[in-house]
């Protein structure tokens, strides 16, 4: 089993969910996330104000626009991901429906704030399957804030 980072990144906040990262099987590996970091940066909001960040599932590819980037290794010996990773989508995912993996997790934080949500030992990780074109979107919204979101997301693969 090999641990991966990849960076998240959502140039421009807005008024509704955009996909800060995305992260899905190529059908060879199953991909467990145990780690999700988040904030902001950049100009503040005049008024205070929250950014929700939610983690949805979705179960194809097709309409993303995004940057694709290749995770980081966290052992260096360790081979390259067979995972696939996008972040600072420009045009967003068609996501599951509520009960089947919309919001599995969701957090308002305030615009000067960040957040870590990991998993507390393996039984509490997100899993994605070894199904190609799964996976999960890691997104934020905001009805003030509209600058960047920033964080990592912290996955093993077997």
């Amino acid at each position: 089993m090999a641990n991966y980072e990849a960076p998240l990144l959502q140039g421009t906040v807005s008024t509704s969910f955009k996909t800060a990262g995305a992260l899905w099987s190529t059908g060879t590996r199953r991909i467990q996330v145990y780690e999700v970091e988040f904030g902001q940066t950049g100009s503040l909001s005049s008024t205070d104000c929250q950014v929700q960040w939610d983690i949805s599932r979705f179960g194809a590819t097709a309409i993303l626009t995004a940057t694709a980037v290749v995770p980081n290794l966290l052992d260096i010996a360790d081979s390259s991901p067979l995972a696939q990773f996008a972040n600072n989508a420009s045009t967003e995912l068609t996501y599951t429906t509520a009960g089947f993996g919309l919001s599995l997790k969701s957090w308002a934080i305030n615009q000067r704030g960040s957040y870590r949500w990991r998993a507390l030992d393996d039984g509490d990780n997100i899993l994605i399957p070894a199904t190609a074109v799964t996976g999960i979107g890691i997104r934020a919204l905001s009805s003030n804030f509209n600058s960047t979101g920033i964080g990592n997301v912290s996955f093993v693969e077997r």
